[in-house]
């Protein structure tokens, strides 16, 4: 994360928001760096605290629109991990969905390594909302395009997103409105539009809405099933009169046509539903899922007098006393890749693009560009299941047994070891074992950020250690070796699990 220099004022929208007061604590930083972030290491907690509550937040909401420090480290590293950031394709005999996996590890490196988690975190909730499924768009350049434009406008304006969304080629091609055509309207992309992206079911309109703005959108497609690119064809569009939502719309011949489409997502932005239906998702996201009905208007209203920027909103969102309450904390379930990327990013896990963290956050149930239906996935309590703890412990597994160096390195992934306890090459106690209660609280304190309630459970089993580890192992390595036992086992408690 790179400082932030100034602090930018709230948006007038946002004064009818209580704020947060009080003493900004490390308990505060820490709460905000897992609901913005993926969490935060004891030296960037230490940042964040120093900064202030408003700084601190500025410091996540206020992401370049590039990140220069990970593009440069992207461009050392090279390989396929360069070509899909440039957006170059692949040679070679891999299949569609081996590509689709270099996309998900692209992807996932970026989480793990990016200065700016907010956007990433972002990122996902948009590929969420606007659901769309790899094995049906097929091409790695759409999925790579639409990944590309959640970034960009990540926390831009919602309207920007919706349009950029409307155009996107592999939308277009999921929900088939690239088929869409005045002699055979499809209602796919029009449903879903109200249904899933805008308003929400059933909310202030009707089956002749969406039969309405199917017509809207004939001639919205890409030139071939294949192809990121979007094109309007008027010879495809139906010029004729449309009544979206109580009103007409013009119909328009030629080229003009394609301003139909903009004003209808004009005519659905105009209503404040639409902006507090938004605002529930960053609640749901960033907070609860459960929402009360008076925050769900008042971030809504922030968001719509905002002009729906979405900046704005989750500023004011992180600054207020209700995102503050103790209620809120520890109280998340993180979804696989939230709980993956956490684990990463706190234990320092170099060039994460060599390491199977899609594999493992798909087996515990969140595959990228592959959510279950256009409706994208369950979140709360529909990750807490036998299946998916015996897939983290697995995962727990393989990240606590990496190599160990005190190196950057570009060839290979690994952890340092010594790092996560604090134990610093050519220190007094760099070649001795730590008690086992300092080491499981140093642990603890890298990854939860706050007391382990199961303290004594973990110091049992390294004391239980001693039993079984090599007798011949030097007191430095018997401490790595207790490091990683103690990384499993923390990773694995249901306090990782809740962000």
């Amino acid at each position: 994360m790179t400082r932030t220099s100034a602090v930018p004022r709230p948006h007038p929208a946002a004064a009818r928001v209580p704020l947060a007061t009080g003493p900004w604590t490390a308990d505060d930083a820490a709460h905000l760096a897992r609901r913005a972030g993926f969490g935060a290491t004891p030296e960037e907690l230490d940042e964040l605290v120093a900064l202030g509550r408003e700084a601190a937040v500025a410091r996540f909401v206020d992401f370049p629109d590039v990140d220069e420090e990970l593009l440069g480290e992207i461009e050392l590293i090279g390989g396929d991990l360069l070509s899909i950031e440039s957006g170059e394709d692949w040679k070679g005999p891999e299949s569609v969905y081996e590509v689709c996996d270099h996309v998900r590890r692209w992807w996932l490196h970026r989480m793990v390594h990016g200065r700016h988690p907010l956007r990433e975190k972002l990122t996902l909730l948009w590929h969420d909302h606007f659901a769309c499924q790899q094995s049906k768009i097929i091409r790695q350049q759409q999925y790579l395009r639409q990944n590309k434009t959640f970034r960009a406008h990540a926390a831009g304006s919602f309207r920007d997103l919706l349009v950029a969304v409307s155009e996107d080629p592999g939308m277009l091609t999921y929900l088939d409105n690239r088929l869409n055509e005045t002699a055979n309207p499809n209602e796919n992309w029009g449903r879903e539009l109200l249904e899933l992206f805008t308003l929400g079911v059933d909310n202030g309109y009707v089956q002749q809405d969406v039969w309405e703005l199917s017509r809207v959108f004939t001639g919205w497609t890409t030139p071939d099933v294949n192809t990121a690119e979007f094109v309007f064809t008027p010879e495809r569009h139906d010029p004729t009169d449309k009544v979206v939502l109580g009103a007409t719309i013009a119909g328009r011949e030629g080229a003009a046509g394609l301003e139909e489409g903009y004003e209808a997502l004009e005519r659905i932005l105009a209503r404040r539903s639409c902006a507090r239906f938004v605002a529930r998702k960053l609640l749901e996201w960033f907070v609860t899922p459960t929402p009360p009905e008076e925050q769900v208007a008042r971030f809504g209203d922030v968001l719509y007098e905002s002009g729906y920027s979405l900046r704005e909103t989750l500023r004011a969102l992180f600054l207020s006393e209700w995102f503050a309450a103790p209620a809120h904390r520890l109280a998340q379930y993180r979804n696989p890749v939230d709980l993956a990327v956490s684990a990463a990013r706190l234990l320092g896990l170099q060039n994460s693009y060599l390491f199977p963290l899609h594999e493992h956050t798909r087996l515990m149930g969140m595959n990228l560009f592959e959510p279950p239906s256009v409706a994208g996935w369950e979140h709360g309590k529909a990750w807490v299941n036998s299946a998916s703890t015996v897939h983290r412990s697995n995962f727990a597994l393989e990240l606590s047994g990496l190599p160990h160096t005190a190196r950057t390195v570009s060839g290979r992934t690994a952890i340092d070891l010594d790092a996560l306890v604090g134990v610093e090459r050519g220190a007094p106690d760099a070649d001795a074992e730590l008690p086992h209660g300092e080491l499981v609280d140093r642990v603890a304190d890298r990854l939860l950020q706050r007391p382990l309630p199961s303290r004594d459970v973990v110091v049992g089993c390294l004391d239980d250690a001693d039993g079984w580890l090599d007798a011949d192992l030097s007191p430095r390595a018997r401490r790595r070796e207790k490091t990683r036992l103690a990384v499993h086992l923390i990773l694995t408690t249901p306090e990782f699990a809740l962000a």
